[in-house]
């Protein structure tokens, strides 16, 4: 039987200059244990799963679990979660993951009601994502993900360097034009 945990509190702090949500959680002995995350972390998790960036409850679901999945120590590709579901990166689709990440919230053995929580309100009424910023994200955790299946990119990015000769400047062609 899972244990109950329940949201208390949720405050913006404060953590070098990176802005979180302090989440408050009480536990069914009545002792209070916090989770703090950026705030950014909501966007991530849009990005890396497919979901609706603006669901803050599925994407604080996921948030607020993570920490209690079983995990174990694979001595050859280091911690990963317990069951035998694909994670983020060695999943086949996104959809893959995110069914395998839903499937180990439910079986965690701490069990957090976000949806009913009333202190989630202030992370609702406040979380804006921004959608150039999530194309961006959405590209670095493909580009990520492709790399650890494939080992490399399928074609190596054209690098960004400047022509040290600018057209102007250049040598004339055949008949003295460019």
């Amino acid at each position: 039987m899972p244990e109950k945990w329940t949201i208390s509190n949720i405050v913006a702090v404060q953590v070098g200059a990176a802005p979180c949500w302090q989440v408050s959680l009480t536990r069914p002995d009545g002792s209070v244990g916090n989770h703090v995350m950026p705030t950014s972390a909501l966007e991530w998790r849009a990005a890396e799963y497919g979901i609706d960036p603006t669901d803050v409850d599925t994407l604080l679901d996921i948030l607020l679990h993570e920490p209690h999945m079983p995990t174990t120590d694979d001595p050859q590709h280091g911690p990963r979660y317990a069951d035998d579901g694909p994670d983020l990166w060695t999943a086949d689709t996104t959809t893959a993951a995110r069914e395998a990440h839903a499937a180990r919230i439910k079986t965690c053995p701490v069990q957090i009601n976000v949806r009913a929580a009333k202190p989630v309100d202030v992370i609702r009424a406040g979380h804006r994502p921004d959608p150039a910023r999530l194309r961006g994200m959405r590209e670095v955790v493909d580009t990520n993900r492709w790399i650890k299946k494939h080992g490399d990119l399928p074609v190596p990015p054209k690098p960004t360097v400047e022509d040290p000769v600018p057209v102007s400047n250049a040598p004339a062609g055949p008949r003295g034009r460019n």
